[in-house]
């Protein structure tokens, strides 16, 4: 496979033409992955803080926009 990321961008489709030219090379992937990778406990974290909230209290616990009262 070439590196084609200094050409210009061009559409795989003429109905998508903000889609992106070209798949993310495995370095590239790899490299995305491992930033994201802290994001992940931070948000699991946060998802089971909010879960126990929610047995605990109830729907009380959620903002009042999403009580189903």
């Amino acid at each position: 496979m070439t590196d084609e990321s200094f050409l210009p961008h061009r559409p795989q489709f003429s109905s998508a033409p903000g889609q992106a030219r070209k798949a993310a090379s495995a370095e590239d992937a790899n490299a995305a992955a491992a930033e994201l990778k802290p994001m992940v406990g931070q948000v699991r974290r946060l998802a089971k803080q909010r879960r126990a909230a929610l047995s605990e209290r109830g729907q009380d616990a959620l903002p009042p926009e999403q009580r189903s009262r």
